[in-house]
């Protein structure tokens, strides 16, 4: 055969495909799910931290994590909290995770069970080894608009020197309960006993036989003086405003009159040996506490129930004292308008022949003791300010969105503004655990932290894949007040109430897929469609199965490529069939 490539015109051989189209255009040449390596820094290694670790190691790849942490050790809220009878509000087996189920002690877990419930976690996974720099604060965090960065500067407490950090991605895990505050008490500081506060315990100081007085009456208030009201000589404790105990109502779980319990060995055996009854007791107490949201609704007969079982309730447990009896049952509000507390046994100290109850407010700290609101003197010899946090959702550090700082857009005056609990508008590429107008008020954090986790991937991974810059909310939510005195609330009355207008299951059915439509999107690309690649899909270059839309064939649901029988065809193939079955041509 002769070669005739010799004669061949130029211009009809095969010419390599051009770089760029008519326009100028160039493709980009990687397959289509190809994603962008990004960096997310979190602040505090709280439960909320500790799942995005765990589930960002599963679900997660081209994702680098830095977690910055004040404290000396991982656990947020349960690490600071340790003052007497310290308790979740929830039932414990509510209050853990999916995939980390494990068998509790009491219904109502105490402050060193559930951080050795968090520790194990971290232990189990080095997730410090990893991702947590210890003793570590953030000062100041700005948004870099031309590069697209999260700046921060981070105090090393340790060695009282500042670094620099940056970041793609900047997520608030550090909740809102976690600066305490001393309450504005004249003379308080001048008192030359005992003086602690809740958020800051001593939990070796003994306080059998001591003189105490017990400042604040909200969650951590009432499980103090129920714990100790029995161990101390004398105990003085003020209920400045109207609070509903609602210990025992919807608690068919619990202990009699909603008292918390030590489960038996028995009890634990029988889970530890059927987990599918375990997951049935914890959806029906689970079932329970989101059909609280009922009794929140105002004029509902749900509501009206509540409140009547809750005075009589109150009434006989307070012995029907009538200065109690009217200072403290609500009157304007119903049950719900602060988070309920399981609180066995606080009514009844209350009564009690070692208290003394003011529903007026505190007076002046003296050395020795205190001044009461008729001018009394008291001598005491601890002091317990059960005062909580600053509840204003203002930072305590410089952040800056590149144009304002949120503690000018935020204040007092102005309220907050927040997008779904999870984002700020005009703030990109932030989000919050457990942010302001998140359904707080009744239910565990646990189920709300893995849809919050999940609903922070989607966006990351739409950033990754379609190399977008920033995403940045567009608008607020508002939501509903009432007339009592709650912490997401601010303390106040008459504050704004930064709590989710809806049930949890409204909230996470809002939460289980990101509406990009409410985000201003930037991308670093000119063409939107620059993500499209070159035309083939990432899956069929990484080993995974690329006919998965016809189903799996893997026992284990993997997405890999099958390996496929080669003997199949011998049994279905055409080749092994006679004439006979051949189809002739019309």
């Amino acid at each position: 055969m002769s070669d005739n490539t010799a004669g061949e015109d130029s211009s009809t051989r095969e010419q390599p495909a051009p770089l760029h189209d008519e326009h100028g255009y160039r493709i980009r040449e990687q397959p289509m799910g190809t994603k962008r390596r990004i960096k997310v820094i979190l602040m505090g290694a709280g439960a909320s931290s500790l799942n995005f670790f765990k589930k960002a190691e599963e679900e997660m790849t081209d994702l680098d994590i830095v977690c910055y942490e004040k404290n000396s050790d991982i656990g947020g809220t349960w690490l600071e909290n340790r003052y007497p009878g310290c308790a979740c509000d929830i039932p414990s087996v509510n209050y853990q995770f999916s995939w980390k189920i494990k068998l509790w002690s009491h219904y109502y877990s105490y402050a060193p069970e559930i951080w050795d419930y968090l520790k194990s976690i971290e232990q189990e996974n080095h997730f410090i080894d990893k991702y947590v720099k210890l003793r570590h604060k953030i000062e100041a965090a700005r948004w870099d608009e031309q590069a697209g960065l999260w700046r921060l500067k981070i105090r090393h407490l340790e060695r009282d020197e500042v670094i620099e950090d940056s970041a793609e991605f900047f997520i608030n895990g550090g909740g809102v309960l976690n600066n305490w505050k001393w309450p504005d008490i004249d003379g308080l500081h001048d008192f030359k006993g005992k003086l602690l506060h809740s958020a800051h315990y001593e939990e070796s100081y003994d306080l059998t036989g001591k003189r105490v007085a017990v400042i604040g009456f909200g969650s951590s208030g009432v499980q103090i003086v129920a714990a100790i009201q029995n161990k101390v000589d004398k105990l003085y404790h003020w209920v400045r405003s109207p609070i509903w105990i609602t210990a025992g109502f919807a608690q068919k779980w619990a202990a009699k009159n909603g008292a918390n319990f030590r489960y038996s060995e028995e009890q634990l055996e029988f889970l530890k040996k059927n987990p599918k009854k375990y997951l049935e007791y914890r959806k029906q107490i689970e079932n329970e506490l989101n059909q609280r949201f009922k009794f929140i609704i105002k004029g509902s007969e749900e509501a009206r129930v509540a409140r009547e079982y809750a005075a009589n309730e109150m009434k006989t447990k307070l012995k029907n004292d009538p200065r109690l009896v009217d200072k403290i049952i609500p009157k304007d509000f119903n049950p719900g308008c602060r988070r309920p507390t399981p609180a066995p046994g606080y009514l009844e100290a209350l009564v009690a022949p070692n208290s003394t109850i003011f529903t007026d407010p505190t007076g002046r700290i003296t050395e020795t003791g205190f001044f009461d609101h008729e001018g009394k003197t008291h001598e005491v010899d601890v002091i317990v300010c059960a005062t909580g946090f600053d509840t204003s959702w203002l930072p305590r550090f410089a952040f800056n969105n590149g144009k304002e700082d949120l503690r000018s857009l935020w204040s007092p005056e102005n309220g907050v503004t927040s997008y779904l609990s999870v984002g700020i508008p005009t703030f990109p590429n932030h989000f919050t655990f457990c942010g302001p107008y998140g359904p707080l008020g009744h239910g565990s954090f646990m189920p709300l932290i893995e849809i919050w986790t999940k609903y922070m991937f989607n966006v990351i991974r739409k950033a990754q894949v379609e190399n977008i810059k920033s995403f940045t909310p567009k608008m607020s939510r508002t939501a509903w007040t009432s007339s009592c005195r709650s912490w997401f609330k601010q303390g106040k009355v008459d504050g704004q109430a930064a709590i989710w207008p809806g049930s949890r299951l409204h909230f996470l059915q809002m939460m289980s897929a990101p509406r990009y439509e409410d985000f201003d999107i930037e991308y670093w690309d000119d063409n939107v469609f620059a993500f499209m690649g070159n035309g083939f899909e990432l899956r069929e270059f990484d080993g995974r199965d690329i006919t998965n839309y016809l189903g799996s064939l893997d026992d284990d649901g993997r997405v890999v490529q099958p390996e496929y029988d080669e003997t199949l065809i011998e049994v279905l193939g055409g080749c092994t069939l006679d004439d006979r079955y051949i189809v002739k041509a019309a």
